[in-house]
Protein backbone atom coordinates (compact mmCIF):
# COMPACT_ATOMS: atom_id res chain seq x y z
CA UNK A 1 0.00 0.00 0.00
CA UNK A 2 2.86 2.09 1.09
CA UNK A 3 4.26 1.15 -2.39
CA UNK A 4 1.22 2.18 -4.23
CA UNK A 5 1.51 5.94 -2.59
CA UNK A 6 4.76 6.21 -3.52
CA UNK A 7 4.26 5.63 -7.08
CA UNK A 8 1.22 8.24 -7.25
CA UNK A 9 3.60 10.64 -5.93
CA UNK A 10 5.93 9.99 -8.47
CA UNK A 11 3.90 10.36 -11.28
CA UNK A 12 2.56 13.69 -10.21
CA UNK A 13 5.19 15.04 -9.53
CA UNK A 14 6.39 14.06 -13.24
CA UNK A 15 3.03 15.32 -14.62
CA UNK A 16 3.87 18.56 -13.41
CA UNK A 17 7.43 18.79 -14.75
CA UNK A 18 6.11 17.89 -18.40
CA UNK A 19 3.70 20.85 -17.87
CA UNK A 20 5.94 23.16 -17.09
CA UNK A 21 8.38 21.99 -19.95
CA UNK A 22 5.24 22.75 -22.41
CA UNK A 23 4.51 25.71 -20.89
CA UNK A 24 8.08 27.37 -21.55
CA UNK A 25 8.30 26.08 -24.86
CA UNK A 26 4.53 27.94 -25.50
CA UNK A 27 6.39 31.09 -23.93
CA UNK A 28 9.50 30.77 -25.97
CA UNK A 29 7.24 30.11 -29.58
CA UNK A 30 5.44 33.46 -28.51
CA UNK A 31 8.20 35.41 -27.91
CA UNK A 32 9.54 34.38 -31.35
CA UNK A 33 6.42 35.39 -33.32
CA UNK A 34 6.36 38.71 -31.52
CA UNK A 35 9.59 39.15 -32.64
CA UNK A 36 9.26 38.24 -36.40
CA UNK A 37 5.87 40.29 -36.37
CA UNK A 38 7.71 43.45 -34.72
CA UNK A 39 10.74 42.81 -37.58
CA UNK A 40 7.97 42.76 -40.32
CA UNK A 41 6.28 45.98 -39.09
CA UNK A 42 9.15 47.63 -38.96
CA UNK A 43 10.21 46.81 -42.11
CA UNK A 44 6.66 48.03 -43.42
CA UNK A 45 6.98 51.32 -41.83
CA UNK A 46 10.25 51.78 -43.56
CA UNK A 47 8.99 51.00 -46.97
CA UNK A 48 6.03 53.51 -46.51
CA UNK A 49 8.05 56.29 -45.57
CA UNK A 50 10.78 55.84 -47.83
CA UNK A 51 7.55 55.71 -50.74
CA UNK A 52 5.55 58.42 -49.93
CA UNK A 53 8.17 60.85 -47.56
CA UNK A 54 8.96 62.55 -50.83
CA UNK A 55 5.23 63.24 -52.08
CA UNK A 56 4.15 64.27 -48.42
CA UNK A 57 6.95 66.78 -48.41
CA UNK A 58 5.67 68.05 -51.52
CA UNK A 59 2.33 68.44 -50.64
CA UNK A 60 3.09 70.70 -48.03
CA UNK A 61 5.51 72.74 -49.93
CA UNK A 62 3.14 73.17 -52.51
CA UNK A 63 1.44 76.48 -52.70
CA UNK A 64 -2.54 76.55 -51.65
CA UNK A 65 -4.78 76.14 -54.54
CA UNK A 66 -6.52 79.22 -55.54
CA UNK A 67 -9.59 79.97 -54.57
CA UNK A 68 -12.86 81.84 -55.29
CA UNK A 69 -12.75 83.84 -53.18
CA UNK A 70 -8.80 85.07 -54.32
CA UNK A 71 -10.07 86.06 -57.09
CA UNK A 72 -7.69 89.37 -57.98
CA UNK A 73 -10.84 90.79 -59.68
CA UNK A 74 -13.66 89.74 -57.88
CA UNK A 75 -14.40 90.83 -54.33
CA UNK A 76 -16.98 89.23 -51.78
CA UNK A 77 -19.80 91.25 -50.11
CA UNK A 78 -18.30 89.30 -46.77
CA UNK A 79 -14.95 90.78 -47.82
CA UNK A 80 -16.23 93.78 -48.39
CA UNK A 81 -18.00 93.59 -44.49
CA UNK A 82 -14.27 93.43 -43.27
CA UNK A 83 -13.56 96.83 -45.38
CA UNK A 84 -16.39 98.81 -44.08
CA UNK A 85 -17.20 100.57 -40.65
CA UNK A 86 -20.86 100.65 -39.50
CA UNK A 87 -19.74 103.83 -37.23
CA UNK A 88 -18.13 105.94 -40.80
CA UNK A 89 -21.48 105.00 -42.59
CA UNK A 90 -24.27 105.71 -40.06
CA UNK A 91 -24.57 109.12 -41.58
CA UNK A 92 -22.27 110.06 -44.83
CA UNK A 93 -22.34 113.21 -46.54
CA UNK A 94 -20.45 112.31 -49.68
CA UNK A 95 -20.78 109.31 -52.21
CA UNK A 96 -17.07 107.86 -52.49
CA UNK A 97 -14.93 106.17 -49.36
CA UNK A 98 -11.33 105.59 -49.82
CA UNK A 99 -10.13 101.96 -48.00
CA UNK A 100 -7.54 99.55 -47.92
CA UNK A 101 -7.31 96.02 -48.52
CA UNK A 102 -3.66 94.42 -47.63
CA UNK A 103 -1.70 96.69 -49.61
CA UNK A 104 -4.23 97.63 -51.89
CA UNK A 105 -6.04 101.35 -52.24
CA UNK A 106 -9.40 101.13 -53.50
CA UNK A 107 -11.93 103.73 -54.07
CA UNK A 108 -15.89 102.89 -53.12
CA UNK A 109 -18.50 104.86 -54.44
CA UNK A 110 -21.84 104.49 -52.30
CA UNK A 111 -25.30 104.33 -53.87
CA UNK A 112 -26.59 106.74 -51.86
CA UNK A 113 -28.69 109.73 -53.29
CA UNK A 114 -27.10 112.76 -51.52
CA UNK A 115 -29.56 115.13 -52.08
CA UNK A 116 -31.89 112.88 -50.07
CA UNK A 117 -29.03 111.83 -47.53
CA UNK A 118 -28.06 115.70 -47.05
CA UNK A 119 -32.00 116.26 -46.42
CA UNK A 120 -31.98 113.77 -43.50
CA UNK A 121 -28.69 114.26 -42.12
CA UNK A 122 -30.00 118.03 -41.57
CA UNK A 123 -33.55 117.49 -40.55
CA UNK A 124 -32.29 115.21 -37.75
CA UNK A 125 -29.50 117.16 -36.78
CA UNK A 126 -31.60 120.06 -36.16
CA UNK A 127 -33.70 118.64 -34.28
CA UNK A 128 -31.13 116.39 -32.35
CA UNK A 129 -30.05 120.65 -31.81
CA UNK A 130 -33.01 121.20 -30.19
CA UNK A 131 -33.47 121.84 -26.05
CA UNK A 132 -37.52 120.33 -26.84
CA UNK A 133 -38.64 117.57 -28.44
CA UNK A 134 -35.22 116.00 -29.29
CA UNK A 135 -34.83 112.67 -30.08
CA UNK A 136 -32.81 109.87 -28.08
CA UNK A 137 -32.55 108.32 -31.55
CA UNK A 138 -33.36 109.02 -34.94
CA UNK A 139 -32.39 106.65 -38.50
CA UNK A 140 -34.31 106.20 -41.61
CA UNK A 141 -32.96 103.82 -44.42
CA UNK A 142 -34.70 104.01 -48.09
CA UNK A 143 -34.13 101.46 -50.69
CA UNK A 144 -35.19 101.41 -54.57
CA UNK A 145 -37.57 98.01 -54.73
CA UNK A 146 -36.48 97.63 -58.25
CA UNK A 147 -32.99 97.01 -57.52
CA UNK A 148 -32.16 97.46 -53.80
CA UNK A 149 -29.66 100.04 -53.93
CA UNK A 150 -29.79 101.95 -50.99
CA UNK A 151 -30.68 105.56 -51.87
CA UNK A 152 -30.36 106.37 -48.01
CA UNK A 153 -29.29 105.65 -44.64
CA UNK A 154 -28.64 108.02 -41.85
CA UNK A 155 -29.03 107.79 -38.00
CA UNK A 156 -27.91 109.20 -34.75
CA UNK A 157 -27.98 108.14 -31.36
CA UNK A 158 -27.32 109.08 -27.92
CA UNK A 159 -27.22 106.00 -26.68
CA UNK A 160 -23.79 104.76 -25.33
CA UNK A 161 -23.15 101.84 -27.21
CA UNK A 162 -24.90 102.46 -30.68
CA UNK A 163 -22.58 102.27 -33.93
CA UNK A 164 -24.75 102.77 -36.90
CA UNK A 165 -28.93 102.88 -35.71
CA UNK A 166 -29.62 102.04 -39.31
CA UNK A 167 -28.69 98.45 -38.65
CA UNK A 168 -29.30 97.68 -35.41
CA UNK A 169 -32.41 96.08 -34.56
CA UNK A 170 -32.68 97.80 -31.07
CA UNK A 171 -36.86 98.84 -31.53
CA UNK A 172 -39.53 96.98 -31.02
CA UNK A 173 -41.28 96.37 -34.22
CA UNK A 174 -44.51 97.73 -32.51
CA UNK A 175 -47.47 97.97 -35.24
CA UNK A 176 -45.29 97.23 -37.84
CA UNK A 177 -45.67 93.87 -37.76
CA UNK A 178 -49.14 93.96 -38.40
CA UNK A 179 -47.83 94.45 -42.17
CA UNK A 180 -46.71 90.45 -41.40
CA UNK A 181 -49.67 89.51 -39.82
CA UNK A 182 -52.36 91.22 -42.68
CA UNK A 183 -50.22 89.18 -44.95
CA UNK A 184 -50.87 86.11 -43.12
CA UNK A 185 -54.59 86.85 -43.01
CA UNK A 186 -54.94 87.40 -46.61
CA UNK A 187 -53.03 84.20 -47.58
CA UNK A 188 -54.19 81.81 -44.80
CA UNK A 189 -57.70 82.97 -44.27
CA UNK A 190 -58.38 84.50 -47.41
CA UNK A 191 -59.17 87.82 -46.16
CA UNK A 192 -59.61 90.92 -48.67
CA UNK A 193 -59.19 94.52 -48.04
CA UNK A 194 -63.17 94.86 -47.58
CA UNK A 195 -63.91 92.07 -45.62
CA UNK A 196 -65.77 92.51 -42.28
CA UNK A 197 -64.39 92.50 -38.90
CA UNK A 198 -65.22 92.67 -35.65
CA UNK A 199 -63.96 94.28 -32.03
CA UNK A 200 -65.24 94.98 -28.80
CA UNK A 201 -63.65 97.67 -26.61
CA UNK A 202 -61.22 100.06 -27.55
CA UNK A 203 -58.96 100.35 -30.48
CA UNK A 204 -55.74 100.70 -28.83
CA UNK A 205 -56.25 98.13 -25.71
CA UNK A 206 -55.52 94.22 -25.96
CA UNK A 207 -57.02 92.77 -22.87
CA UNK A 208 -57.73 89.21 -22.64
CA UNK A 209 -61.46 89.73 -22.85
CA UNK A 210 -61.44 91.02 -25.77
CA UNK A 211 -59.87 88.07 -27.57
CA UNK A 212 -62.63 86.04 -28.50
CA UNK A 213 -65.80 86.18 -30.49
CA UNK A 214 -69.03 86.96 -28.52
CA UNK A 215 -71.03 89.62 -29.42
CA UNK A 216 -73.40 92.05 -28.00
CA UNK A 217 -75.00 95.91 -28.29
CA UNK A 218 -71.42 97.34 -27.97
CA UNK A 219 -69.63 95.31 -30.62
CA UNK A 220 -67.83 97.82 -33.39
CA UNK A 221 -67.29 96.05 -36.97
CA UNK A 222 -64.99 97.55 -39.17
CA UNK A 223 -63.23 96.51 -42.60
CA UNK A 224 -60.25 94.77 -42.95
CA UNK A 225 -58.16 97.33 -44.51
CA UNK A 226 -60.09 100.48 -41.83
CA UNK A 227 -58.76 97.73 -38.88
CA UNK A 228 -54.78 97.95 -40.40
CA UNK A 229 -55.22 101.76 -41.47
CA UNK A 230 -56.09 102.90 -38.26
CA UNK A 231 -54.40 100.21 -35.95
CA UNK A 232 -57.11 98.94 -34.26
CA UNK A 233 -55.23 95.94 -31.60
CA UNK A 234 -58.17 93.81 -30.34
CA UNK A 235 -59.23 93.00 -34.19
CA UNK A 236 -55.38 91.92 -34.73
CA UNK A 237 -55.06 90.46 -31.68
CA UNK A 238 -57.95 88.13 -32.66
CA UNK A 239 -56.32 86.82 -35.83
CA UNK A 240 -53.41 86.08 -34.13
CA UNK A 241 -54.91 83.99 -31.00
CA UNK A 242 -57.70 82.19 -32.95
CA UNK A 243 -57.00 81.76 -36.21
CA UNK A 244 -53.50 82.44 -37.31
CA UNK A 245 -51.88 81.25 -34.33
CA UNK A 246 -48.13 80.04 -33.76
CA UNK A 247 -47.51 78.45 -36.95
CA UNK A 248 -48.57 81.38 -38.97
CA UNK A 249 -47.30 83.87 -37.50
CA UNK A 250 -43.45 82.38 -37.05
CA UNK A 251 -43.63 81.15 -40.43
CA UNK A 252 -44.52 84.27 -41.91
CA UNK A 253 -42.27 86.30 -39.76
CA UNK A 254 -40.00 84.14 -41.16
CA UNK A 255 -40.32 84.64 -44.56
CA UNK A 256 -40.61 88.21 -43.70
CA UNK A 257 -36.58 87.53 -42.59
CA UNK A 258 -37.08 87.85 -38.50
CA UNK A 259 -34.28 85.59 -36.90
CA UNK A 260 -32.21 85.29 -39.96
CA UNK A 261 -29.29 87.25 -41.39
CA UNK A 262 -29.82 89.87 -44.08
CA UNK A 263 -27.14 89.86 -46.81
CA UNK A 264 -25.77 93.37 -46.98
CA UNK A 265 -22.33 95.29 -47.45
CA UNK A 266 -22.39 95.78 -43.83
CA UNK A 267 -23.17 93.93 -40.82
CA UNK A 268 -26.82 94.23 -39.84
CA UNK A 269 -28.40 92.96 -36.66
CA UNK A 270 -31.14 90.21 -36.79
CA UNK A 271 -34.61 91.15 -36.40
CA UNK A 272 -35.87 88.92 -33.64
CA UNK A 273 -39.41 87.41 -32.79
CA UNK A 274 -40.02 84.65 -30.06
CA UNK A 275 -42.95 83.17 -29.83
CA UNK A 276 -44.00 80.92 -26.89
CA UNK A 277 -47.94 78.30 -26.75
CA UNK A 278 -49.72 80.91 -24.69
CA UNK A 279 -52.57 82.38 -27.26
CA UNK A 280 -52.36 85.78 -25.22
CA UNK A 281 -48.71 86.07 -26.12
CA UNK A 282 -50.07 85.43 -30.16
CA UNK A 283 -52.62 87.95 -29.59
CA UNK A 284 -49.31 90.05 -28.66
CA UNK A 285 -47.32 89.75 -31.33
CA UNK A 286 -50.08 89.74 -34.54
CA UNK A 287 -50.91 93.19 -33.34
CA UNK A 288 -47.48 94.20 -32.08
CA UNK A 289 -48.15 95.06 -28.55
CA UNK A 290 -45.38 93.71 -27.16
CA UNK A 291 -41.30 94.93 -26.63
CA UNK A 292 -39.65 91.66 -27.76
CA UNK A 293 -40.29 92.06 -31.33
CA UNK A 294 -37.50 94.27 -32.65
CA UNK A 295 -36.04 95.23 -36.24
CA UNK A 296 -33.72 97.45 -37.66
CA UNK A 297 -34.73 100.62 -39.79
CA UNK A 298 -33.13 98.57 -43.22
CA UNK A 299 -35.30 95.56 -42.41
CA UNK A 300 -38.15 98.03 -42.08
CA UNK A 301 -37.09 99.76 -45.70
CA UNK A 302 -37.51 96.26 -46.88
CA UNK A 303 -40.71 94.91 -45.59
CA UNK A 304 -42.16 98.27 -47.30
CA UNK A 305 -40.70 97.35 -50.53
CA UNK A 306 -42.83 93.76 -50.75
CA UNK A 307 -46.28 96.02 -51.36
CA UNK A 308 -44.52 97.25 -54.48
CA UNK A 309 -42.64 94.58 -55.86
CA UNK A 310 -45.04 92.01 -55.88
CA UNK A 311 -43.72 90.48 -52.53
CA UNK A 312 -40.19 90.14 -53.56
CA UNK A 313 -37.87 91.26 -51.08
CA UNK A 314 -35.05 93.03 -52.82
CA UNK A 315 -31.21 92.49 -51.86
CA UNK A 316 -30.01 95.65 -50.35
CA UNK A 317 -26.54 97.03 -51.17
CA UNK A 318 -24.67 99.91 -50.45
CA UNK A 319 -21.50 100.04 -52.53
CA UNK A 320 -22.29 101.12 -56.14
CA UNK A 321 -18.39 99.98 -57.40
CA UNK A 322 -14.50 99.33 -56.07
CA UNK A 323 -12.24 101.10 -58.25
CA UNK A 324 -8.23 99.98 -57.24
CA UNK A 325 -5.63 102.58 -57.72
CA UNK A 326 -5.11 101.17 -60.76
CA UNK A 327 -8.32 102.02 -62.64
CA UNK A 328 -9.36 98.64 -62.30
CA UNK A 329 -13.03 97.78 -61.02
CA UNK A 330 -13.76 95.02 -58.84
CA UNK A 331 -17.45 92.75 -59.20
CA UNK A 332 -18.84 92.20 -56.46
CA UNK A 333 -21.49 89.64 -57.14
CA UNK A 334 -24.66 89.66 -54.39
CA UNK A 335 -27.73 88.10 -54.58
CA UNK A 336 -30.78 89.25 -56.93
CA UNK A 337 -33.01 88.58 -54.13
CA UNK A 338 -34.06 88.07 -50.68
CA UNK A 339 -36.75 85.44 -51.69
CA UNK A 340 -40.76 86.05 -52.28
CA UNK A 341 -42.02 86.80 -48.58
CA UNK A 342 -45.90 86.82 -49.87
CA UNK A 343 -47.45 85.79 -53.92
CA UNK A 344 -47.96 89.32 -55.79
CA UNK A 345 -52.12 88.87 -54.90
CA UNK A 346 -50.98 89.32 -51.59
CA UNK A 347 -48.79 91.75 -52.11
CA UNK A 348 -51.59 94.02 -54.24
CA UNK A 349 -53.99 93.94 -51.12
CA UNK A 350 -50.91 95.05 -48.66
CA UNK A 351 -50.09 97.58 -51.05
CA UNK A 352 -54.08 98.64 -50.81
CA UNK A 353 -54.24 98.35 -46.89
CA UNK A 354 -51.14 100.78 -47.08
CA UNK A 355 -52.85 103.41 -49.24
CA UNK A 356 -55.61 103.69 -46.73
CA UNK A 357 -53.12 104.17 -43.64
CA UNK A 358 -52.17 107.52 -45.79
CA UNK A 359 -56.11 108.62 -46.57
CA UNK A 360 -57.64 107.80 -43.51
CA UNK A 361 -55.43 106.14 -41.02
CA UNK A 362 -53.28 107.18 -38.33
CA UNK A 363 -50.46 108.44 -40.81
CA UNK A 364 -53.23 110.87 -42.74
CA UNK A 365 -52.68 114.18 -40.44
CA UNK A 366 -48.26 113.90 -41.56
CA UNK A 367 -49.29 113.02 -44.92
CA UNK A 368 -52.55 115.95 -45.04
CA UNK A 369 -53.16 117.55 -48.52
CA UNK A 370 -50.70 115.28 -50.45
CA UNK A 371 -53.24 114.99 -52.92
CA UNK A 372 -52.83 119.28 -53.69
CA UNK A 373 -48.98 118.56 -53.52
CA UNK A 374 -47.11 118.95 -56.99
CA UNK A 375 -44.79 116.09 -56.40
CA UNK A 376 -46.83 113.83 -53.94
CA UNK A 377 -49.88 114.01 -55.93
CA UNK A 378 -48.17 112.39 -59.29
CA UNK A 379 -47.69 109.71 -56.81
CA UNK A 380 -49.24 106.44 -54.69
CA UNK A 381 -48.10 106.66 -51.27
CA UNK A 382 -49.01 104.05 -49.17
CA UNK A 383 -47.65 103.49 -45.08
CA UNK A 384 -47.47 101.43 -41.90
CA UNK A 385 -47.08 103.69 -38.33
CA UNK A 386 -46.06 101.90 -35.13
CA UNK A 387 -45.94 103.25 -31.20
CA UNK A 388 -44.47 102.22 -28.13
CA UNK A 389 -42.91 103.26 -24.82
CA UNK A 390 -39.89 101.66 -23.80
CA UNK A 391 -39.76 99.15 -21.10
CA UNK A 392 -38.55 102.19 -18.75
CA UNK A 393 -41.57 104.65 -19.97
CA UNK A 394 -38.59 107.79 -20.93
CA UNK A 395 -38.62 106.89 -24.80
CA UNK A 396 -41.57 106.67 -26.71
CA UNK A 397 -40.35 104.74 -30.18
CA UNK A 398 -41.92 106.21 -33.15
CA UNK A 399 -42.10 104.34 -36.61
CA UNK A 400 -43.14 104.90 -40.04
CA UNK A 401 -42.72 102.04 -42.80
CA UNK A 402 -44.20 102.80 -46.16
CA UNK A 403 -43.43 103.48 -49.91
CA UNK A 404 -44.13 105.59 -53.15
CA UNK A 405 -44.52 104.89 -56.68
CA UNK A 406 -44.67 107.31 -59.30
CA UNK A 407 -47.77 107.15 -61.24
CA UNK A 408 -46.39 107.67 -65.36
CA UNK A 409 -42.69 105.96 -64.79
CA UNK A 410 -43.07 103.39 -62.45
CA UNK A 411 -40.30 104.71 -60.34
CA UNK A 412 -40.71 104.12 -56.51
CA UNK A 413 -38.69 103.92 -53.35
CA UNK A 414 -39.86 102.55 -49.96
CA UNK A 415 -38.60 103.97 -46.65
CA UNK A 416 -38.19 103.13 -43.12
CA UNK A 417 -37.96 106.13 -40.57
CA UNK A 418 -37.95 105.29 -36.63
CA UNK A 419 -37.84 107.92 -33.96
CA UNK A 420 -37.37 107.29 -29.95
CA UNK A 421 -39.12 110.15 -28.73
CA UNK A 422 -38.10 111.65 -24.91
CA UNK A 423 -40.29 113.76 -23.06
CA UNK A 424 -41.94 115.90 -25.69
CA UNK A 425 -42.67 114.64 -28.67
CA UNK A 426 -40.73 116.03 -31.53
CA UNK A 427 -40.98 115.11 -35.12
CA UNK A 428 -42.76 111.97 -36.45
CA UNK A 429 -41.44 109.59 -38.36
CA UNK A 430 -44.43 110.08 -40.65
CA UNK A 431 -43.06 113.77 -41.52
CA UNK A 432 -39.91 112.76 -41.80
CA UNK A 433 -41.02 110.35 -44.73
CA UNK A 434 -43.01 112.52 -45.89
CA UNK A 435 -40.02 114.85 -46.44
CA UNK A 436 -37.87 112.56 -47.76
CA UNK A 437 -40.10 110.82 -50.65
CA UNK A 438 -41.37 114.56 -51.61
CA UNK A 439 -36.96 115.66 -51.64
CA UNK A 440 -36.41 112.33 -53.50
CA UNK A 441 -39.06 112.49 -56.32
CA UNK A 442 -38.31 116.34 -57.03
CA UNK A 443 -35.43 115.43 -59.10
CA UNK A 444 -34.59 113.22 -61.80
CA UNK A 445 -33.13 109.77 -60.74
CA UNK A 446 -29.42 108.21 -61.33
CA UNK A 447 -28.77 105.64 -63.39
CA UNK A 448 -28.47 102.39 -61.17
CA UNK A 449 -25.37 100.58 -62.76
CA UNK A 450 -25.78 97.01 -63.66
CA UNK A 451 -24.06 94.61 -60.70
CA UNK A 452 -23.59 91.02 -61.39
CA UNK A 453 -25.83 88.41 -59.21
CA UNK A 454 -25.28 85.54 -57.63
CA UNK A 455 -27.87 83.10 -57.65
CA UNK A 456 -26.23 80.78 -55.65
CA UNK A 457 -27.38 82.97 -52.61
CA UNK A 458 -30.87 84.15 -53.73
CA UNK A 459 -33.26 81.98 -51.54
CA UNK A 460 -37.19 81.99 -51.82
CA UNK A 461 -39.46 80.87 -48.76
CA UNK A 462 -39.45 76.98 -50.00
CA UNK A 463 -35.67 76.85 -50.38
CA UNK A 464 -34.59 74.63 -47.41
Amino acid sequence: MRQQKQDWRAYQQSLKQRQKIIARSHTLKKGVLRGLAGGVLAALVIALAVTFAPRIKAAFDAPPAPSRQENPNRLTQDSLRGLLDPRTLAHLDHKKLQVTQGDKELTLTTTLDLELQALLINEFKRNIARKRGTPRYVAAVAVDPATGRILSMAGFSKEEDAENPSLEAAYPAASIFKIITASAATEKLGLTPRSTLSFNGGKYTLYKRQLNEKKNKYTNTISFRDSFAQSVNPVFGKLGALKLKKENLSGYAERFLFNQEIAFDLPVEKSTLAIGEDPYQWAEVACGFNRITRISPLHGALIGATAVTGGNIPAPYLVDSVVTAGGQELTVPRPPSLGQAVPQKVSSTLNELMQRTIRSGTARKSFAGYRRDPVLKNLTLGGKTGSISNKARDVRVDWFVGFAKENKTGRSMAIAVVVGHQAYIGTRASAYARKAITCYFSHPPESPRPHIADTQQAKTPNDS
